[in-house]
C-alpha cells in the first residue's frame, strides 16, 4: 500500500513551536502575539525570520518514528506530502530531507508545497492509497477527488468519529485494517 503523511503536526510538533518562536519574536520585537499575526508584513518578517529555523529544530511526535518503521517492514510505501513551500524557502527540500534523516524517518518520497486541491492531485497522482493528515481541509479535498484520508488529530482540535485517530499508534492499527 501506498500511504502519504503529512509532516507539519502529524510527524512533529510545528505547530507547537511556531507558538514558542511566535513569543520570543513577541518579546524580541516588544509586540503583542495577536498584533503579529494580525499584521501581514510583521507576520510575514516572522516567518522570513524563523520559518527556517523552526522547519530545522521541530521536534518528532512520540511513536511516529517506529509506526512508520514497522509499516514500511510490512510492504508499505511511504510517501511525505506537505505543505512546505520552496517559494517561502529556496532550500526547503534539503531542510525537510536533513530533518528527516536525522530524525530517522524512513520514506519512499517527498513531495512539498501540496496544500489543498494540491495535495489531492499528488495523492492522485502518487496513487497514494490513503493520506494521513492534520487538516480537514486537506482531508476533504483528498476524499473529494476521490482518495482515501485519515485525519489525525493529537491536539484535540476537532471532535470527528470517521477516518480520526489521536495517536500514531492508533493510526497504525487503522493502516493495518484498512490495508486488510
Amino acid at each position: 500500500m501506498r500511504i502519504g503523511i503529512d509532516l507539519d503536526d502529524p510527524i512533529c510538533r510545528t505547530s507547537e513551536m511556531v507558538h514558542e518562536k511566535m513569543d520570543e519574536y513577541s518579546a524580541k520585537t516588544n509586540r503583542d502575539v495577536l498584533e503579529i499575526m494580525s499584521n501581514e508584513l510583521i507576520r510575514e518578517q516572522f516567518f522570513d525570520e524563523y520559518l527556517p529555523l523552526i522547519y530545522k529544530e521541530v521536534v518528532i511526535k512520540h511513536d511516529v518514528k517506529d509506526v512508520i518503521r514497522r509499516l514500511r517492514n510490512k510492504g508499505n510505501e511511504i510517501y511525505i506530502i506537505t505543505g512546505r513551500k520552496q517559494s517561502q524557502i529556496p532550500n526547503i527540500m534539503e531542510i525537510t530531507d536533513k530533518w528527516l534523516e536525522d530524525n530517522g524517518i524512513e520514506f519512499d518520497g517527498l513531495f512539498t508545497s501540496a496544500y489543498g486541491d494540491t495535495k489531492a492531485d499528488v495523492c492522485k497522482r502518487e496513487h497514494i492509497d490513503l493520506m494521513v493528515d492534520d487538516n480537514p481541509y486537506n482531508y476533504k479535498t483528498i476524499v473529494g477527488n476521490g482518495g482515501k484520508c485519515l485525519l489525525f488529530d493529537d491536539r484535540d482540535k476537532y471532535d470527528l468519529r470517521q477516518d480520526y485517530v489521536t495517536s500514531w499508534l492508533a493510526a497504525e492499527e487503522y493502516i493495518n485494517k484498512f490495508r486488510g
